[in-house]
């Protein structure tokens, strides 16, 4: 062991010089202090701190903030310094030099945060939420840092669901997504979630949360009947309200029957004024499904139907009219025989008698859906009927086309459009078409023989792909009403539906070369589109720049390799390579501007 008492006085000094010159770059003593002694501030900010000696003697103190050195201060024992956070990596230490051989430094612990730019959420796996089915959400947080110290809640009709931290230490601002499964149930109608990102520094130093958007999600499911058959028991004459009682999400539709004809009525409710013995049928639907209730409504002592005879001598002409729901029209009845003693029209509307053989029935306005004109005749002492043959026809209110789910499109999943028709009749005549542009998707005919004007719906199943991106679908209701209609077919047409489209960003190229003189301008272009319009990160030999457009401006160039992200959040590209060179090839041109 060496102890000192054996070194000779020249070499004891030579160590004690030697321990002061390792010293000379120690961390300073208690008595310097910083203020404050930690800074926490935004990215972009311009704070102040001092360094200060607590009076004792030095020979020059200043700041180093990264490689600079700020201006020495002899005179006093302390020293300001401002600092302009705009580089996260930013490094700042107090330099005090003591004497000729002795000086410390005092470095300043530096957090720049940034708050998220924005907060969003979304329904990832895209559709409606059905009952007892797992859904994908997925909360975006964009440009935060430092990443570490974030702290991501998901919440649920405002209670805390879901805690995400994370563990990436980089000190750039970053993007990160967290994904949330859920489910619902029929029992729980709707449920709100939202997400919060706050970074957390601990203490009063949090700062507040950014809250995303509010999204509401419901348990849609087929609709369900309390009980799907019922005896209702009558007096003849007696009024009654029938009652389909089911429910659904989304709430349903309803369509009633009445001994298998259908009936006008698209409520839950069927009011019935006066009673006969019947079968009523109701059926509720949405797009989840359908079911059918049936009440067998019981009437004593009915009223018997009057019969008519099968056939007679009267020639009607035209045998057929075709006339729009409104409109005036007329019909000529002949006796072929000369035996009659009377001959007329029974009709809601111009009902009138002669005891000639011909006899012409006129109207002014067709205004009742009920209306049946017949001619009879009186022969002796018999009498016949026959009726004329009247298609009574009205054109749709609205023809109107929207989408089960009214958010964006997603490329490769399935949609259902609806064309929903009003008050159209008949419904037997009644044709329609879906289009896409003038493209003829689908059609269909009803077999289904209500008279009376009705509303019905026809749905288009389509997989969209990205030339489906603001194309536009109609939907066509056209009356084919026989030789006897107009002659032009009545058409009405909706207006067009724009579908979008979301789908992933493309790139024109993933790869360009471009040759520049030595500190030449130049514009780089990334040349991506998608729906939604993507976001864009540079990053030039792998370090990331803070740019977050298309085109990169760079003043004086020099050879690199430069990299674009384009994202969405339907899929990032990240394969577009910019190369940079000097100098050119003997056999290339100079280019200033990338296309």
């Amino acid at each position: 062991m060496l102890t000192t008492s054996m070194l000779p006085l020249r070499m004891l000094g030579l160590l004690m010089l030697m321990f002061s010159l390792c010293d000379a770059e120690s961390r300073c003593p208690t008595e310097v202090t910083l203020d404050p002694p930690e800074v926490l501030a935004e990215y972009g900010t311009l704070v102040r701190v001092n360094c200060s000696s607590a009076g004792k003697e030095h020979d020059g103190m200043n700041w180093r903030v990264g490689d600079t050195d700020h201006p020495i201060e002899y005179d006093n024992y302390y020293v300001l310094q401002s600092l302009n956070l705009s580089d996260f990596f930013v490094t700042a230490e107090c330099r005090i030099k003591w004497n000729e051989t002795h000086e410390c430094s005092q470095g300043l612990k530096i957090n720049v945060y940034k708050n998220p730019e924005t907060v969003t959420l979304f329904q990832s796996t895209y559709g409606a939420a059905l009952e007892s089915t797992y859904y994908e959400m997925q909360c975006d947080v964009d440009d935060v840092a430092p990443i570490h110290n974030l702290t991501l809640r998901w919440y649920k009709n405002n209670e805390t669901i879901k805690t995400d931290y994370f563990t990436n230490i980089t000190k750039r601002p970053v993007s990160e997504s967290s994904n949330l499964t859920v489910s619902l149930n029929r029992g729980e109608k709707e449920a709100q979630f939202r997400c919060e990102a706050q970074l957390d520094f601990g203490g009063h130093a949090s700062q507040p949360p950014v809250t995303s958007n509010v999204y509401t999600l419901s348990a849609h499911y087929a609709p369900v009947l309390k009980n799907k058959m019922e005896d209702v028991y009558l007096s003849e004459g007696e009024y009654a309200i029938l009652n389909c009682e089911a429910e659904g999400d989304p709430a349903p539709g309803f369509r009633w029957s009445r001994d298998g004809v259908n009936l006008m009525d698209r409520t839950n409710e069927l009011n019935i004024s006066t009673a006969t013995s019947a079968i009523y049928n109701c059926t509720a639907t949405n797009y989840r499904g359908s079911t059918t209730k049936q009440i067998r409504v019981h009437v004593e002592n009915p009223t018997p139907v009057p019969s008519t005879p099968e056939s007679c001598p009267i020639v009607l002409i035209p045998a057929e009219i075709v006339v729009r729901f409104g409109d005036p029209t007329s019909a000529t009845c002949n006796a072929s025989t000369k035996d009659l003693s009377l001959m007329g029209w029974e009709a809601t509307k111009g009902g009138k008698a002669t005891n000639e053989r011909v006899i012409t029935w006129t109207v002014e306005k067709v205004d009742s859906w009920d209306e049946q004109p017949l001619c009879y005749i009186n022969v002796k002492e018999m009498q016949c009927k026959k009726s004329l043959n009247i298609i009574l026809y009205k054109t749709p209110d609205n023809v109107l086309v929207s989408a089960m789910d009214p958010r964006p499109m997603v490329e490769g999943r399935e949609y259902r459009l609806n064309c929903f028709i009003t008050n159209v009749a008949p419904l037997e005549k009644l044709k329609l078409i879906w289009y896409r542009g003038d493209e003829t998707m689908l059609s269909r005919v009803f077999n289904d023989t209500t008279k009376t004007p009705t509303n019905v719906s026809f749905d288009l199943e389509i997989t969209p792909n990205r030339a489906d991106n603001r194309a536009h679908f109609r939907c066509a209701a056209e009356l084919h009403l026989g030789p006897n209609g107009p002659a032009l077919v009545p058409t009405v047409t909706s207006s067009p539906y724009e579908a979008v489209v979301h789908y992933a960003p493309v790139l024109k190229n993933k790869t360009e070369d471009v040759y520049l003189s030595e500190g030449e301008y130049a514009i780089l272009n990334c040349g991506a589109e998608g729906d939604p319009a993507p976001g864009f990160r540079w990053s030039r030999d792998g370090v990331n720049l803070m740019d977050r457009t298309n085109e990169l401006n760079i003043s004086t160039a020099t050879s690199a390799i430069y990299n674009c992200t384009a994202t969405n959040y339907r899929e990032a590209q990240l394969s577009k390579s910019v190369s940079m060179w000097k100098t050119p090839p003997l056999c290339h041109q100079h280019q200033k501007v990338a296309p």
